[in-house]
């Protein structure tokens, strides 16, 4: 036993070495009353400290401490060690107060804490006693806001009673935002001073927003049933005893966002971003022919709304790639530092059309409301060399088959009754007649791809984009029957925008909401269908910001649809 303690030990020391100790001091308050206290506290992390010195505390009076605390934790095979020396102070008067810094010794090093500064106010006859003694503010991190933008609430508890237990009875109402929960905050107990009197406070709740619509949004009163402990009342708590509670029902207050529109003047790279965000491309090879395709992995990562995030433009010569829509292959939202941070990955599908060497660094742009500016990354300068192939270039459907190389197993067998004979069985029939059937259907494969060369440019992207618009308001009836309502608006609106890109020979990259009464013009389509087409483009993305979920508008909209759609193709032949 003993010889496994050692060997414990010593696989946790090479860890304490290669981390870097540091001292803070951190009180639980920053203003107090003249006849009130505090604690504060000295941490040495990641360390083995000695020769603990204390600041010399003038104008405080010592209530307690030091007392010494010590605790190891290991996660994900990180060991992390704290060491802790606590204070509990009485000021000596009122005032603004420096705590000067303590000093330990770790290792080689002699470490020292930053100062503290304590204000010291004087509290008001009788405000204790009238002042509200319990109650819960929604505190948000800002009341102004872009679209998009991340703002934290805080439902914040102050009180001068023992609240032993608290219970949400109805949640707040968050109209117009996305809203989402950060199970990981700073809840410690701190005291605070408001008019006089010093409460003590915690972060019950925290909620991330994210508006989905500008102008004044209002987040509605949340509901909160309080324990609090009886005066009186055996605070004890043991086993077969608990404190005696009274329940006290409170209501937050009310908050109103002033969310503002983004500002003119994006750039053609933005994609509806906000917030602040980071850029990793990853390139499958920087070296093919032109009989390969080459992937490309763009990966985005931020802390505002990612479900607004759309794909990057690619800026490729369009003569030398053919670039496919981009795929949202993974998506997802976790808590960092107290706050929500969002992950998107874009798969690109490359195909080059001629031999060189090509260079293109991929951007991606966002808008940071910290600069209240457009913003654009430009990571990993790429230079590919293209090399002549066989002449067979490769298709999308080719490349992406390679991923599902094998079916699922079959782990659950069953009794199948004995097989009847094979001649004149269906099987049988169904093998005469498969060479017949093969060869018609080649004949009628290759008739097809001669008529398809036969056709002139203008021709052939008609069809194409009947062929898109067909698959694009079949992805909105799939999402409209499953309820999907933000991918049904989605891709109605990518619907209209694909089609006019088609029928004018345009990249997507170069049509955006605002230019397409200008394309259809262009079409040579009736004012009055234009409209139509404007109309169902806004009411597209109205739905999409105010995230509304209704059937009945979703099948309205989709109706139209198929109405305008069926009126712009019968207007462009």
């Amino acid at each position: 036993m003993k010889n496994l303690l050692l060997i414990a030990l010593y696989s946790f020391l090479p860890a304490l070495a290669w981390a870097q100790p540091s001292f803070t001091a951190e009180a639980d308050a920053r203003q107090v009353l003249e006849n009130s206290y505090f604690n504060i506290t000295f941490t040495l992390k990641d360390g083995q400290g000695r020769g603990f010195s204390p600041p010399s505390f003038e104008g405080f009076i010592i209530v307690n401490g030091p007392s010494r605390s010590m605790s190891t934790t290991m996660f994900n095979g990180e060991v992390s060690r704290t060491e802790g020396y606590s204070y509990t102070l009485k000021p000596r008067r009122k005032g603004t107060f420096t705590i000067g810094p303590a000093s330990i010794a770790s290792g080689s090093q002699k470490l020292k804490t930053q100062p503290v500064t304590i204000e010291v106010v004087e509290g008001k006859p009788g405000m204790q006693a009238s002042a509200q003694q319990v109650f819960i503010r929604a505190e948000p991190q800002a009341e102004e806001a872009y679209i998009g933008q991340q703002i934290l609430l805080d439902y914040k508890l102050y009180t001068t009673l023992d609240v032993e237990n608290y219970n949400i009875l109805e949640e707040s109402g968050y109209p117009g935002f996305f809203a989402q929960d950060v199970r990981r905050f700073d809840g410690r107990v701190m005291r605070e001073v408001i008019n006089g009197v010093q409460y003590t406070t915690k972060v019950l709740k925290r909620i991330a927003l994210f508006p989905q619509q500008t102008g004044q949004l209002k987040v509605d009163a949340m509901s909160v049933q309080l324990g609090v402990v009886e005066d009186g009342a055996n605070r004890r708590r043991s086993f077969f005893f608990s404190p005696e509670v009274k329940p006290i029902p409170v209501t937050t207050n009310e908050v109103a966002i002033s969310v503002k529109p983004l500002p003119a003047g994006a750039p053609p790279t933005f994609t509806g971003a906000v917030g602040e965000y980071r850029l990793t491309p990853q390139l499958s090879s920087k070296r093919a022919t032109t009989d390969d395709a080459i992937t490309l992995l763009l990966t985005v990562r931020g802390d505002g709304d990612i479900k607004r995030v759309e794909a990057p433009v690619l800026l490729l010569p369009e003569e030398a790639f053919e670039v496919y829509d981009p795929k949202a292959i993974e998506e997802g939202s976790f808590e960092t530092g107290q706050e929500i941070s969002g992950k998107k990955v874009f798969e690109y599908l490359l195909l080059p059309r001629k031999p060189g060497t090509f260079s293109f660094m991929p951007e991606f742009t966002y808008f940071s409301p910290d600069s209240a500016a457009y913003l654009t990354l430009r990571e990993g300068a790429y230079t590919l060399t293209i090399t002549p192939g066989s002449g067979q270039p490769a298709s999308a459907d080719a490349a992406l088959s390679l991923k599902e190389d094998i079916g699922p197993l079959m782990l659950d067998p069953s009794l199948v009754p004995a097989r009847r004979p094979f001649l004149g069985s269906a099987t049988f029939w169904g093998l005469a007649t498969a060479p017949f059937v093969l060869f018609f259907g080649l004949m009628g494969f290759r008739k097809l791809q001669a008529q398809r060369a036969a056709l002139s440019p203008e021709e052939r992207r008609a069809r194409d984009a009947e062929e898109m618009v067909r698959k694009r308001l079949a992805e909105a009836e799939a999402y409209r029957t499953s309820g999907d309502s933000r991918a049904c608006y989605d891709a109605i609106s990518k619907a209209m925008l694909g089609f006019v890109s088609d029928k004018l020979g345009l990249p997507r990259s170069a049509l955006t909401k605002d230019s397409l009464e200008q394309r259809l013009q262009e079409l040579k389509m009736e004012p009055s269908l234009i409209q139509q087409a404007l109309q169902l483009v806004q009411d597209c993305e109205l739905a999409l910001f105010a995230g509304q979920a209704s059937p009945d508008r979703m099948e309205s909209t989709y109706r139209r649809a198929k109405e305008v759609l069926a009126a712009l193709e019968k207007a462009a032949v």
